[in-house]
């Protein structure tokens, strides 16, 4: 027996109608490159991620949009590569931000806008980092 949503498309639909977004900013990031690794072929990628919200102020909502990628060699305890970061979302809400809402956001809509962010991040500072620059993949839903 499957659960009924918590809330309804049609009342998800009427809450994304009203979020407009007001930045995308870069809050934190850590980068890290292990140089005694020659060999970049074979690399096991692995890529987490964590969000949660907070109301600024009526109507205001910031989420945070942490990203953690990690490459290493298979079966290898030394990590190749690590980039993390967190980005601050702020939107306009006119409707309220609920718990409810945000766990269908978070899974549908919020990645298809911090994702991209976060694919060009890791290009370039894999570049700057003098390796091979990493291209992640496109997010499909």
């Amino acid at each position: 027996m499957t659960s009924k949503p918590k809330l309804s498309p049609e009342d998800y639909r009427k809450i994304l109608g009203g979020v407009n977004l007001i930045e995308i900013s870069l809050k934190e990031s850590k980068t890290f490159v292990n140089k005694d690794i020659r060999s970049t072929t074979d690399l096991e990628i692995g890529i987490r991620d964590e969000s949660h919200f907070e109301q600024e102020k009526e109507g205001v909502i910031n989420i945070l949009q942490r990203y953690e990628l990690d490459a290493r060699k298979p079966k290898s305890k030394s990590r190749y590569i690590q980039i993390s970061l967190t980005f601050l979302v702020r939107m306009n809400c006119k409707e309220p931000f609920t718990e409810d809402f945000f766990s269908i956001y978070k899974e549908v809509s919020l990645q298809l806008n911090t994702w991209p962010f976060f694919r060009e991040f890791v290009h370039s500072m894999t570049s700057r980092m003098n390796i091979p620059p990493m291209t992640l993949p496109l997010l499909k839903r």
